[in-house]
């Protein structure tokens, strides 16, 4: 008796469950199609819901670059000795000043001398308002890559308090770094813009 009682009991659960899983599954498929399998694109079996739902996709084979570039993208390709090679095949001679796809060629003095004979970077006692085309400028920039030549070079105190002011953070280092670092901020669609004082500057 007591078999025959526990048998009575296991088919009533097994129906329950059963009654239970038809349930969620109709349910289920009332909101959304069946899924398609990972791999070859057949619909799935209706006890794959579950791996199909929770299994990765598989990806495919190859790589692909994670970063897309602007097309337009105005970048340094060849840095000169007095000046740089443009990705739009152009030549800019002297101090560079580039912002938003626009290359600007500074009016800066050249390296000079003081009353000691000491060779002074230009970078030393830029003007301010060499820089002001930073806070105009439309998207404003949120770094600015310096580069002082073959070496690196401070910027006046006066340059680096207005950049300070305006809100950008400033990277020193010298121009070949600085022209691969910026390179690879446009690459990664950073807002970024670059000082740069050609390779053949020595101090």
């Amino acid at each position: 008796m007591y078999s025959t009682l526990a048998r009575t009991q296991r088919l009533t659960t097994s129906k329950l469950y059963a009654t239970c899983y038809r349930a969620t599954r109709q349910y289920s498929d009332k909101r959304r199609p069946p899924p398609s399998h990972p791999r070859d694109g057949q619909p799935a079996r209706e006890d794959d819901w579950f791996q199909c739902d929770m299994k990765a996709p598989l990806l495919d084979a190859g790589f692909a670059n994670v970063f897309e570039a602007d097309p337009n993208m105005v970048s340094i390709t060849e840095n000169l000795t007095t000046g740089f090679r443009l990705s739009t095949g152009h030549t800019a001679y002297g101090p560079l000043l580039m912002v938003n796809n626009t290359a600007f060629t500074l009016k800066i003095p050249p390296p000079t001398e003081d009353k000691n004979g000491t060779v002074i970077n230009p970078l030393a006692v830029l003007d301010p308002g060499a820089l002001r085309i930073l806070d105009v400028a439309r998207p404003k920039p949120e770094l600015l890559v310096v580069g002082g030549g073959a070496n690196i070079s401070q910027l006046s105190p006066r340059a680096k308090q207005y950049l300070t002011s305006i809100g950008l953070q400033v990277v020193m280092s010298n121009t070949r770094f600085a022209s691969s670092t910026f390179n690879t901020l446009l690459e990664e669609g950073r807002s970024a813009a670059l000082l740069a004082l050609p390779c053949g500057v020595c101090i």
